[in-house]
């Protein structure tokens, strides 16, 4: 299915205004999975070390949030305080964890740290104890008990990360569906297709002109069909469940900008039912004043609960118009209905880095960059800084052989 990207509002991220920051606080992890592989390396940050980095990338970025990251996260023995180093500098900070560790009492501290959201790696690729065999729908049991755990905390946001492979699209509409029955406990989902460094015999990669061995990195596969489910695909497959499905905004590709690289939908509704979606037009109003009054773009809001404030974007919305208006035939029905909180749930849809037509296509706006040596580098490329020295470039052999041959 193509993609009408002109019904669709085009973020106006850029890598020094970018609502996104990202920062590594170790590359030790408890589970392995194709998904979530990082190079290991450095182990744990020094805190010291951490609050630099998130410094610099407020700094260069003007960014909104910052996202924890690893490896796990959970296994840094000062995470607790990176939260609050984080928060106290007036952004939100984001742990990335698979949830393996997490307890009702640490996710409680995290609360009083400052967290504003876990957002939990969960797939059926992942390789965790208890949860071999299971399918992508399976999956949502275990996905109900983070959302639980940390709606029973209170105080912050719960958001999902799934890899999407080829066998696991068709399991897709089951996760909308959760995410729907879920609308008030979970804020965000994000469906992320699988990439990796293609390996091949037609390519090989260099960095600053000097050929390195890229099958080295923990990213790389010699299966190239493994890396074809775009963000198109994605959204086929739910939008064949639910015709009424709808994306409101995008960021394009760097190498090939016809590509999709980031596309979010966002469900409106209550505890018992989705009353439909912000459309473009409410998505730019948004983001548009938050810059205004902020002075940088958002991520996601401090509070999902939005309240009934939400359906005034009808004004300039024919989406949001067209939830005000289930809305209020659900009141009529139901005048309970008008007491309970309406929430806002981010569904995004992201083609990650990728290797085209020997050209690396990054997203444009990446709202994932990170601090690097005094600069700027997207997150996903810190393994090719850190084991190479820079970011690969891949050459056809028959070229980069006449250029040794000189």
């Amino acid at each position: 299915m193509a993609i009408d990207r002109s019904r669709m509002y085009q973020l106006p991220w850029t890598p020094t205004d970018n609502p996104g920051g990202w920062v590594q606080v170790t590359d030790a992890g408890d589970l392995t999975g194709p998904g979530g592989s990082r190079e290991k390396a450095n182990g744990h940050a020094p805190l010291a070390q951490v609050e630099a980095d998130v410094l610099a990338v407020r700094r260069l970025t003007n960014c909104d949030r910052i996202a924890i990251a690893g490896g796990e996260p959970l296994l840094h023995p000062r995470i607790l305080e990176v939260v609050e180093f984080i928060a106290r500098q007036g952004l939100k900070p984001l742990l990335l964890t698979d949830g393996e560790r997490l307890t009702p009492d640490l996710a409680r501290d995290f609360r009083t740290a400052g967290l504003a959201r876990f957002q939990f790696h969960v797939d059926s690729a992942m390789e965790r104890p208890g949860w071999g065999g299971k399918n992508e729908a399976e999956m949502n049991e275990l996905r109900q008990h983070f959302a639980d755990l940390v709606w029973e905390a209170g105080g912050m946001q719960c958001g999902f990360t799934i890899t999407v492979y080829r066998s696991t699209l068709p399991y897709l509409p089951h996760v909308l569906e959760w995410c729907r029955a879920n609308l008030h406990k979970v804020q965000h989902v994000a469906l992320v297709a699988f990439r990796a460094i293609p390996l091949s015999d037609d390519w090989e990669y260099q960095v600053d002109g000097r050929t390195v061995d890229a099958s080295a990195l923990a990213r790389g596969t010699a299966e190239p069909d493994r890396l074809a489910v775009t963000t198109e695909q994605m959204y086929e497959e739910l939008r064949d469940h639910d015709r009424g499905f709808r994306a409101s905004a995008y960021l394009p590709g760097t190498a090939a900008p016809q590509t999709t690289k980031f596309l979010v939908a966002h469900h409106v509704g209550s505890p018992t039912r989705a009353y439909g979606y912000l459309g473009p037009r409410a998505v730019e109003a948004l983001q548009v004043a938050h810059h205004f009054w902020a002075g940088r773009w958002v991520d996601f809001p401090r509070r999902a609960r939005v309240g009934r404030k939400v359906f005034l974007l009808a004004a300039v919305d024919p989406v949001v118009r067209r939830a005000l208006k289930r809305f209020a035939r659900a009141v009529l029905k139901n005048p309970r209905r008008a007491l309970q909180g309406i929430w806002i749930q981010s569904i995004s849809l992201q083609q990650p880095y990728e290797m085209l037509d020997g050209k690396a296509n990054l997203c444009g706006g990446c709202p994932d960059m990170m601090a690097w040596q005094g600069g700027l580098i997207p997150s996903c490329r810190l393994d090719e800084h850190r084991r190479f020295g820079g970011p690969l470039v891949p050459v056809p052999r028959r070229a980069a052989a006449r250029t040794e041959l000189g």
